[in-house]
């Protein structure tokens, strides 16, 4: 029986993920184009295209659910789903993570790598949605990351860059601190645990573990960024916030329990 339940599982990823690139191409064949022959307004458009990401993100976890791929619960998910103008903070520990989170945001956005713009499953969906595209510069990308705060939309950035790796200290890149002093934007932390540990940085795709995928996505308060937009010199600010986030995320990341700050208002 536990041979049967690991080949119907990896069959079961190998079918996701298929299915996964399959309706990103279909989507970027069919439904975008029509999308941008009768929706004129890019803001507008860039909602649409959100929204049905979301949609489709729902349905892909749910599929997985369905397959025994994974088991999912989230908790404060309420808190996400009514998020506007807010800069999403979360640990990055599995490939999925971003699929999982825009399962639960009806609209949001996300700094993708330049590659993914030219990868053809996929460039129809980040071109359609808005996405903000990483070429490098960092001045550029703060700049597109504030605006489309101020806008409205929610932003989800991973601040270690990459996947978290197992054990290793928190280390965070200095531009999501940047990013919320510019936009003078709200922090909604969350995080992500997956029991047993699998789609990690460098983890093949079909390394699955010995047994079901358990995700937990919880939602935690606010970062209030007022008290370090306060200082007088930005990057003391962005320095002060930036070592806040390393040492929550250090807390509940490896101990479950988050660590509180004098500094930073909560609600």
């Amino acid at each position: 029986m536990k041979r049967l339940d690991y080949l119907w599982r990896l069959f079961g990823t190998a079918l996701s993920f298929a299915s996964f690139g399959i309706g990103g191409l279909v989507l970027s064949l069919t439904v975008f184009p029509l999308m941008n022959l009768f929706v004129r307004n890019l803001d507008a458009r860039a909602a649409y295209a959100q929204r049905l990401v979301h949609v489709m993100f729902r349905l892909h976890r749910n599929f997985m659910v369905a397959m025994g791929v994974l088991d999912f619960e989230a908790h404060n998910a309420e808190a996400l789903a009514q998020d506007e103008g807010v800069l999403v903070v979360a640990n990055h520990p599995t490939l999925l993570d971003v699929v999982l989170l825009m399962s639960l945001m009806r609209r949001s956005q996300c700094i993708v790598k330049a590659e993914i713009w030219r990868n053809p499953f996929m460039r129809g969906v980040v071109n359609a949605t808005g996405y903000i595209r990483n070429d490098g510069d960092a001045e550029t990308l703060v700049a597109d990351c504030a605006q489309a705060l101020a806008a409205g939309n929610n932003l989800i950035v991973f601040p270690e860059g990459s996947r978290t790796v197992p054990g290793a200290p928190v280390k965070l890149q200095r531009g999501v601190a940047n990013i919320a002093i510019r936009a003078g934007s709200p922090i909604r932390l969350v995080t992500i645990r997956c029991e047993p540990p699998t789609l990690m940085k460098g983890q093949k795709w079909y390394r699955i573990p010995p047994r079901r995928m358990h995700f937990t996505i919880t939602v935690h308060g606010l970062v209030e960024t007022g008290a370090y937009i306060g200082e007088s010199v930005p990057s003391i600010a962005a320095r002060r916030l930036n070592e806040f986030l390393a040492e929550w995320l250090t807390g509940e990341v490896g101990h479950g329990t988050a660590r509180r700050s004098n500094s930073a208002s909560h609600r």
